[in-house]
């Protein structure tokens, strides 16, 4: 147990700290998923506190020139914006000769989309009926799939980051950039009439799990890809 527990908190193991804290970090966020949704399913969709004051409070503040501004950054997390934008990624990744980050990022954005619409169909919560929507949509509401593409995309992109420099202020930027991008979408969706506010929180957080397990995974493969070739030269 001892050396067990050595090699998951090692620095130099593969799978040593980070992966562990990377796994740690996938069950609370896993966790606060499940219980957002068993207590959205299990009230029948019920509003609660936040549903009714976030949702209210930007409904009653809309303007024409805001419509349009949250009409444009909420193309951020739609198909049409990342059905280009992901593989354009990917191809600069692999090209670059980081190829796996580039299998992974890709691979996280379709898992993102995947877990996503399974949540929605498990839940089947209604979307928002108190104010007219903005936005024609037709699928279930738990969670925003807008938001969970935007923290999948930007949080992988922040994540690349993280993996390929040590610049603390270009990771800073990185992951500044991520959440702004992220959570600006998550607004939109509820500014517009498609979501809940609680939508797009579970939205953020099964982004994030994909997030970590692609950045996790990176970090493992390439460490233990670098470790193989250091025993084979020794």
């Amino acid at each position: 147990m001892r050396a067990f527990l050595r090699r998951r908190l090692s620095r130099e193991e593969a799978v040593g700290l980070s992966f562990t804290l990377s796994f740690l970090a996938c069950a609370g966020l896993a966790v606060a998923i499940a219980w957002l949704a068993l207590d959205v399913r299990e009230g029948g969709g019920r509003l609660g506190a936040l549903d009714l004051l976030v949702g209210g409070a930007l409904a009653a503040n809309r303007s024409e020139r805001l419509n349009d501004a949250m009409a444009v950054l909420t193309m951020l997390g739609d198909h049409r914006f990342l059905v280009l934008a992901t593989p354009a990624v990917a191809l600069t990744l692999w090209f670059s000769k980081h190829h796996v980050s580039a299998l992974l990022f890709a691979g996280s954005v379709v898992g993102g989309f995947g877990l996503s619409t399974l949540m929605k169909i498990a839940v089947a919560r209604a979307r928002p009926d108190l104010w007219v929507a903005l936005v024609s949509e037709t699928s279930y509401s738990f969670p925003s799939g807008h938001t969970v593409m935007a923290t999948v995309f930007f949080g992988g992109l922040a994540a690349t980051v993280f993996h390929l420099s040590r610049d603390r202020l270009a990771r800073a930027l990185a992951a500044g950039g991520a959440f702004l991008f992220a959570s600006g979408v998550a607004v939109t969706r509820v500014y517009l009439g498609a979501h809940w506010a609680t939508d797009t929180i579970a939205g953020m957080l099964t982004g994030l799990i994909w997030v970590v397990v692609y950045s996790a995974t990176t970090e493992t493969v390439t460490r233990a890809r670098a470790r193989r070739k250091t025993e084979s030269a020794a």
